[in-house]
């Protein structure tokens, strides 16, 4: 399992290629995938608030945020199957995908070039930042 990261500007990827089989610099923020994320998942709240959930690949956007008719007719099926349905995703009258804006995609290219790098800040938080000099090593 990869670590969730956040960007400096707080989208949740996963983590760089220390972490994960595939070698990508930064990875969807699903748990399990290792693919590059493309866009970012959102929600938008009773209040019309919209919140940001991560950054992750389409397929597995496309797993999670389905229409609402087809997951309606999925947890239907499912029910009449004797299953409890409710497992098919999320409908999207709340729940959208959509791409990066331009910096989020500038993160995400910065985060490729070197210029962010995975740093541990505290149990479970970490963080993109930009690498530290060892000032040291020069004495």
């Amino acid at each position: 399992m990869q670590n969730r990261v956040k960007t400096p500007g707080g989208l949740a990827t996963g983590s760089g290629p220390n972490y994960v089989s595939s070698g990508a610099m930064v990875t969807c923020s699903g748990s399990l995938c290792d693919s590059e994320p493309t866009h970012v998942m959102d929600h938008t709240t009773f209040e019309g608030k919209t919140m940001r959930m991560g950054a992750h690949c389409a397929p597995c956007l496309e797993k999670q945020i389905r229409p609402a008719a087809e997951v309606d007719a999925a947890n239907e099926r499912d029910i009449r199957l004797g299953r409890t349905g409710g497992m098919n995703g999320l409908p999207d009258t709340s729940w959208h995908m959509r791409e990066f804006t331009p910096e989020e995609a500038a993160e995400i290219e910065r985060i490729k070039a070197g210029e962010l790098v995975e740093t541990y800040l505290s149990p479970g938080v970490f963080e993109w930042q930009p690498p530290t000099v060892n000032k040291e090593s020069n004495a």
